[in-house]
């Protein structure tokens, strides 16, 4: 017996790509509103994926799914088991690219903040804050 939830029939092992072992985020959207849900990716393939968190979600259900750093991909929920569930892309992703981490330049601080435009300091010594003349008699 094994901990593998997915179904065990002989047709949809051969068909299935091979998967790679992932702990990733994914964030599900339904069609026909409500709340996008945060899900944990465990298993991810070319045409597929396993995500845990899976309660409300239906087997034939068409959802967007967006995960790592691919675009958000249209997949069919193919089967729902003890909080797991088993997802097919409408299209082949690349793994590779899920996994990787995005590339973001580094924000630079300025190092003066500047106030907001139009909004002049009126209180106290905070008017003063900023001159070069605060606190010379």
């Amino acid at each position: 017996m094994t901990s593998d939830p997915e179904p065990t029939n002989d047709a949809s092992r051969q068909a299935r790509q091979p998967r790679q072992s992932v702990f990733l985020n994914a964030t599900l959207e339904r069609f026909g509103g409500g709340a996008a849900t945060k899900h944990r990716v465990r298993d991810l393939s070319v045409g597929g994926m396993r995500i845990d968190q899976a309660v409300g979600l239906q087997a034939g259900a068409t959802v967007v799914v967006t995960v790592g750093n691919l675009q958000a991909v249209g997949a069919t929920v193919a089967w729902v088991r003890d909080g797991w569930a088993g997802l097919k892309f409408a299209v082949p992703i690349d793994p590779d690219q899920a996994r990787s981490k995005a590339a973001v330049a580094p924000k630079v601080a300025d190092p003066i903040p500047k106030p907001a435009s139009g909004i002049v300091p009126t209180a106290g010594w905070i008017r003063d804050l900023n001159s070069p003349y605060r606190g010379k008699p």
